[in-house]
């Protein structure tokens, strides 16, 4: 019995020593080995051995979903002032007419282009019809073109060229300013001095006899101007100058440019000579009878 207790003593199972030493080298080194609790950790702190520690968890913080009545009250208040702003532009005399302001012409065209605006004080700016005015405008005799502007926050803006007359005509018994396009545009109570008269038969723009009439009485130079009484053209090609002093000269036709410049170059020589006709229809081949 002794013999064997101190075998056993002396000669241990291998199995059982592994098993008891493997914990204990664990402890031994419990700061590297996962499985070392709490306790055992703190123990070898206090050892003398730094053991690291996570740091604390913070809360999470709750994001809140931004908050969406201040994008609807902004969109509110825009749609008010848009439709505010329409309704003011549109329908209150805030912006309404005050001024109608005309350029252009002379006083008393001015004053017929303003009464042809035709459009009452305190309209909304935005709701008067440019084209109906500007169509009323260019009725006005004296008017060649118009055009018609808003000049906010209360004017109507009318830039007017006004028409220029290039001669006078006799027609219904009546004196006609006529533009250079030969349209009789406004009735006068006798001819203006320092302009030329035209006969014609049936004066108005686009008339042959007319343009031929006015093509001279504009190409004739102010010396000779002022001794022509009258420019007479039964038709293009038939236009005569009644002289101051009673004599004609025989022009002929109008068409050609190059001749026109060459009967006004040997005028003035003819006009010395005796006769009552002159002829230079040919100014290569002028004739006095």
């Amino acid at each position: 019995m002794t013999d064997t207790a101190d075998d056993a003593s002396q000669d241990p199972d291998p199995d059982r020593i592994d098993r008891t030493a493997t914990p204990l080298a664990d402890r031994a080194d419990g700061a590297d080995h996962p499985d070392v609790d709490d306790d055992t950790g703190a123990a070898a702190s206090r050892g003398g051995e730094q053991v690291d520690q996570a740091p604390p968890t913070r809360p999470r913080r709750v994001v809140r979903p931004p908050r969406r009545w201040p994008w609807i009250v902004g969109m509110v208040l825009a749609v008010v002032v848009l439709i505010g702003g329409f309704v003011t532009v549109w329908w209150t005399p805030l912006l309404g007419l005050r001024t109608v302001q005309v350029s252009g012409v002379q006083d008393d065209v001015r004053a017929q282009v303003q009464a042809a605006v035709d459009v009452t004080a305190g309209t909304p700016l935005a709701r008067i019809d440019l084209d109906a005015v500007s169509a009323r405008v260019a009725d006005v005799p004296s008017v060649a073109s118009v055009q018609v502007s808003r000049g906010w926050p209360h004017a109507l803006d009318v830039q007017v060229v006004a028409r220029v007359p290039v001669a006078v005509t006799q027609a219904n018994g009546s004196w006609w300013l006529m533009d250079a396009a030969g349209d009789p545009y406004v009735p006068v109570d006798a001819a203006p001095a320092g302009l030329p008269v035209v006969e014609l038969a049936t004066p108005g723009a686009g008339d042959p006899a007319t343009v031929a009439a006015l093509t001279v009485a504009q190409a004739l130079p102010d010396g000779l101007r002022t001794q022509v009484a009258a420019v007479a053209a039964r038709t293009a090609f038939d236009v005569t100058l009644r002289l101051a002093d009673g004599r004609t000269v025989v022009w002929g036709d109008a068409a050609d440019a190059t001749q026109t410049a060459r009967k006004i170059e040997v005028l003035p020589a003819l006009l010395q000579q005796d006769g009552t006709v002159l002829d230079v229809s040919d100014p290569t081949l002028v004739t006095v009878r």
